[in-house]
């Protein structure tokens, strides 16, 4: 008897060039069996005539910290169809420690953020402290570090020292570009590319935030960021398809604690100060992240601005500022070979409300812009291969029963199953507990917390440069 059967629904698997009506069978956490009709009994069934199947989403791009964000960003995935994803920031400590009260059933690798006053003693570490913080995030569960230049830049010499020692170490190493010297923009995606070079592995975060016009056109900015791309196959990168973005309202001694805050007021035409913040909340170009005892939402207007003020400005939030051009270019360019230049959708979500690879992705596919076979090498297979988890991205016999259901006509995630088990049904969340993806270096530390893991690939270059072709 199998644990699951998913009848009826168009299963699009990219890897084994599947787009078809089918049943699919899981057991043991593992696809079972995929036929066009499955007679086998079962301890469960879904129906999913009308849906469409494809391998488990993986967002390579979110925030699942419950210190700055709430304890509700596993929920919000879940609920997206997402079944697993790498976070860019942690806390590590803080998302391991929150598993009981916060998971949701969904599969988590973990970045640590290299930060003055958190993770480092100085905003120019020596060698020495830079690599044992790479090696302490390795050996404690984490896959990599992430930099955050954009909110907290440091010199652009510690920036590639960082990448250095994150390739010999065979760290994931990630970074929201911008230095002490050029912003969260198209010269401070142009410095990281210099920066990594044609040899040393970097993922570049959220490429459609240096496409927002600060320095030129938005079009031309996009463009830019695609031929950088395309002439550094070592770089991964992703790109999200809200509008919205993800920031820190705090303000301190009257300005902005995150340059990215200060360069979205500016570019809204508000004050650089409290009150410009605060108008901006009113207005309604600035929301501010608030819990309702399920999910985060977004609040503006008048009770935004006074529950900002309520918190002492310690809060999160979003501006829309993410133009919808390069948002269209950045997610559909390919390269010479059929392959994508821009690796992944992602959402830069969790906590914050902008977990949209299905609604917006789908709306991509019907309007002619991805194929849903293309859909789902973006939304999960590019992921599983960067990441090392030969056993995801696919729905071949004995892969990983990671699944995502959705519902074409509502544009919505209709379920979500991960390893086999279904963690949530239309719109009802199901799932417990977290598995936290490591390298070999965190097992122990994870098996001695009795946290449940699973063990990725060690990184090499070719995960990245071997870039899949439909």
């Amino acid at each position: 008897m199998f644990d699951l059967i998913i009848r009826g629904a168009r299963v699009v698997d990219p890897l084994n060039k599947i787009n078809a009506v089918l049943d699919i069978a899981a057991e043991d956490g593992k696809i079972a069996k995929i036929a066009q009709e499955i007679t086998d009994p079962s301890k469960k069934e879904i129906n999913a005539h009308g849906k469409v199947v494809v391998p488990g989403i993986i967002d390579m791009h979110s925030h699942m910290r419950t210190v700055l964000g709430h304890k509700h960003a596993q929920r919000m995935i879940a609920l997206a169809g997402v079944c697993t994803t790498l976070d860019m920031a942690g806390p590590l400590e803080d998302i391991l420690s929150s598993i009981p009260e916060s998971g949701s059933g969904v599969n988590i690798a973990i970045l640590d953020a290299a930060r003055e006053g958190q993770t480092l003693t100085s905003s120019r570490p020596s060698q020495l402290e830079q690599e044992a913080f790479i090696e302490k995030t390795l050996e404690s569960g984490g896959i990599g570090i992430k930099l955050l230049g954009g909110h907290f830049p440091m010199d652009i010499d510690i920036s590639e020292s960082f990448i250095s020692l994150a390739n010999k170490n065979k760290s994931w190493v990630a970074w929201h570009a911008g230095s002490t010297k050029h912003g969260s923009n198209i010269e401070g995606m142009r410095e990281a590319v210099t920066a990594a070079g044609k040899d040393k592995f970097l993922h570049i975060a959220h490429i459609n935030s240096y496409c927002r016009s600060q320095i030129s056109n938005e079009t031309d900015e996009a463009l830019e960021a695609i031929e950088l791309l395309r002439s550094h196959p070592n770089i991964f990168a992703e790109s999200y398809l809200s509008p919205l973005n993800g920031t820190r309202l705090i303000v301190k001694d009257d300005i902005p604690l995150s340059k990215v805050t200060s360069t979205c007021l500016k570019k809204g035409g508000y004050n650089n100060n409290y009150s410009g913040m605060k108008q901006a909340i009113i207005d309604g170009y600035a929301g501010v992240l608030v819990d309702d005892g399920t999910i985060g939402k977004l609040l503006s207007g008048s009770e935004g601005a006074a529950y900002w003020e309520s918190q002492n400005t310690m809060c999160t939030g979003s501006f829309a500022v993410n133009p919808a051009i390069s948002r269209f270019l950045l997610a559909t360019a390919k390269r010479s070979d059929g392959s994508f230049v821009v690796d992944s959708l992602s959402t830069d979500g969790g906590c914050y409300p902008r977990n949209v690879i299905v609604e917006n992705g789908l709306l991509l596919v019907k309007f002619g812009a991805l194929s849903l076979t293309e859909f789902a090498i973006k939304s999960s297979l590019n992921g599983a291969r960067a990441l090392g988890l030969p056993s995801k991205g696919h729905l071949s016999v004995g892969a990983d029963a990671d699944i995502s259901i959705l519902d074409i006509d509502k544009e919505k995630a209709f379920a979500t199953v991960v390893d086999g088990k279904v963690i949530m049904l239309d719109g009802q969340l199901i799932g417990t507990g977290t598995t936290i993806i490591c390298d070999e270096r965190g097992v122990e530390t994870l098996k001695r917390r009795n946290i449940k893991h699973t063990v990725k690939e060690s990184f090499a270059m070719a995960q990245i440069t071997n870039r899949f072709i439909p």
